[in-house]
């Protein structure tokens, strides 16, 4: 698990690096569920786009929310 997959938050946004190394703004209120596979998590955000990172469901929450 790689411990730079949230690297800041910016106003309502998160940065969050995915499995392919892209990055992603994400506002947490946009993500409409999070599942996980193989330890890691599945973002499913509007209009179907799905991002993936290294991150289980519990710690991606928690970056989500701003506990982690």
């Amino acid at each position: 698990m790689h411990s730079d997959v949230c690297t800041a938050r910016v106003g309502r946004y998160v940065i969050l690096i995915d499995v392919d190394g892209r990055t992603h703004a994400i506002a947490p209120t946009s993500v409409g569920a999070i599942c996980e596979e193989d330890g890691q998590s599945i973002l499913l955000l509007p209009g179907g786009k799905v991002v993936i990172i290294e991150a289980d469901v519990i710690r991606t929450a928690k970056i989500l929310s701003g506990e982690g």
